[in-house]
This record gives C-alpha cells, sequence and structure tokens, in this order.
C-alpha cells in the first residue's frame, strides 16, 4: 500500500457477470405468500366444530385440543417474519350460533423492507348470533418497515364481534429504535351490507418524531385499538375505561352506536400487554388463548 493511504482503501464491490464478460440482473428474491380459509360450524350440544380449512404457502392454522363450548384456531406463519413484498390473506366464517377465537402464535415481525410493502389482508364473516374473537398477538415494526394491513368485517343484525390489534414499534429495552417505517391499518366493519365503522391509521416516515407529538402518542412505543360489535356496548365501554384507569394507562373508550372503540398507549410493548389482557379477558368473558400466557 502506498504511503499515506492507510485506512482509506476502499470496499470490495461485488458484480455478477456471464462468461462473456456482460453484467447479469439478479433474480428477484423470493417473497413470502401465505393464506388461509376456516370456518367454524354449529355441532351436536350447541358446540362449535371445524367447518372447512383450507391453508397454502408460509401461512397455516393449529386447531388446539378443546375442552370448552368455543372453538380456538392458531395462525402460524412459518416464514418467521414479513417483509417487502410479502402477502398474507386470512378468510374466517363464523357460521350461525357459532362461537371461536382466532388468535397468532407469536407476535407477528415485519422488518426492513427495500421498497414494497407487506401486506396482509384479513376478511371476517359472522353469521346470526355468532361470537367472534379476534386475538391476534402484537405486531412488531422494525427500522424501515412497511405494512399495508387491512381488515373487513362483515356482521349480521345479531352477531358479536370482539377484535383487538396492537402494534409496537421497535424494541427499545434491545436497543432496536425505529426512526424510519410506514404502517397503514385499515378496518371497515359492516352490519348488514351497511357501514358501522371505518378506521384508517397512516404513520409514514420518521414514525418516532411523530408518535413523541403530544397529540399523537406522547412519546408511547406500544399501542392497542380493542373492538367490541354487537349489544351492550356502553357497559363494553365502562369496563374499559376502568382497567385502563386500574393500570395507570393512557387511553380511552368511546360508543359509537353499537361499536364501542378503546385505544390504549403504552411506554412498551411489556407494560401495553399487562393492560389489554386482563382488558380482553373481561370483554371476552373466558380465558384467552393459551398462546397469550405461554
Amino acid at each position: 500500500m502506498p504511503a499515506g493511504r492507510a485506512g482509506k482503501t476502499r470496499g470490495a464491490e461485488l458484480r455478477l457477470v456471464a462468461a462473456d464478460g456482460e453484467a447479469l440482473n439478479p433474480e428477484p428474491l423470493q417473497r413470502s405468500q401465505g393464506a388461509v380459509r376456516i370456518s367454524f360450524k354449529q355441532a351436536q350440544n350447541n358446540r362449535t366444530a371445524l367447518g372447512d380449512l383450507y391453508q397454502q404457502g408460509c401461512l397455516k392454522a393449529r386447531l388446539p385440543k378443546q375442552t370448552a363450548p368455543a372453538h380456538e384456531a392458531v395462525l402460524i406463519n412459518t416464514a418467521g417474519g414479513l417483509t417487502g413484498g410479502d402477502a398474507l390473506s386470512i378468510n374466517v366464517a363464523w357460521q350461525a350460533g357459532t362461537r371461536a377465537a382466532i388468535t397468532t402464535q407469536a407476535c407477528e415481525r415485519i422488518y426492513k423492507s427495500t421498497g414494497q410493502d407487506a401486506v396482509i389482508a384479513s376478511r371476517l364473516t359472522v353469521a346470526h348470533e355468532a361470537t367472534a374473537c379476534w386475538l391476534p398477538q402484537e405486531t412488531i415494526l422494525f427500522e424501515g418497515a412497511r405494512l399495508d394491513r387491512r381488515t373487513h368485517v362483515s356482521l349480521s343484525k345479531n352477531s358479536t364481534l370482539f377484535a383487538c390489534e396492537a402494534i409496537i414499534i421497535g424494541r427499545p429495552a434491545m436497543g432496536e429504535y425505529v426512526h424510519t417505517a410506514t404502517l397503514r391499518d385499515e378496518w371497515i366493519i359492516e352490519r348488514d351490507g351497511r357501514a358501522a365503522f371505518i378506521d384508517r391509521l397512516n404513520l409514514t416516515g420518521d414514525v418516532s418524531a411523530l408518535l413523541d407529538e403530544t397529540a399523537i402518542a406522547g412519546g408511547a412505543r406500544a399501542f392497542a385499538s380493542v373492538i367490541t360489535a354487537g349489544p351492550d356496548t356502553a357497559r363494553h365501554c365502562d369496563v374499559a375505561r376502568r382497567i385502563i384507569g386500574e393500570h395507570g394507562m393512557v387511553g380511552g373508550s368511546s360508543d359509537l352506536d353499537g361499536v364501542c372503540l378503546t385505544r390504549i398507549l403504552a411506554p412498551s410493548g411489556h407494560q401495553l400487554r399487562k393492560t389489554v389482557m386482563p382488558l380482553l379477558a373481561a370483554l371476552c368473558g373466558t380465558d384467552l388463548p393459551r398462546v397469550w400466557t405461554c
């Protein structure tokens, strides 16, 4: 190395070339694709049983042994997380009179993207006098993540929905901070074909700076939306306000004419979960799926 050039060497540059020296374009990265379709039906003694099950790609469903009248399905993303260009499709139908919970094996992780969105599209159909519990565990966004998630719910006149979506922005306790990310999260709930609730969240750019704004999240790095739709939503709002107050969290609950919307803000995912778990158990009137406590 010539004198005076120490410490100024350039990093190696990798190029793919053919035998004749012509540059090659690398093949596009393989993306994860997964789909699940589940239906629940009413069996003997008013018990809920599995109707149909279809699974494809990286998305699987497992059904633990049932010991209660309600049924339970656990979704598993065998890819271990999502990044740009990955896509999951979930379709669940609760037939008349059934009660079942859908959850996930673990938190869903959204990793850095090279430009495309990771997409999660869910459609939930809840028939007459059925009760749907949509209880996925938290979604964690890492630096550079891009997530486009859309959930469409179709309810009948006398059906009930209990749902929760929780987001964690990075993991500061592990030294993982998020400064650039994109989150688009849309909920549409229809009852008998008419819109009953529409909610859209859009965080883009320096999400940490946005969450530090007092009018947005006041420095929180974890937040949850808990939605109940059906009878007695006023009581559900009262339950939510009581539990939020008991745990000293920032949040609120509003009765939106048949839909109770609760928002909770927390400094970390751990503190958020300590409030969300007893709230969901109180609203659903039953224990949470076991994977939430493993």
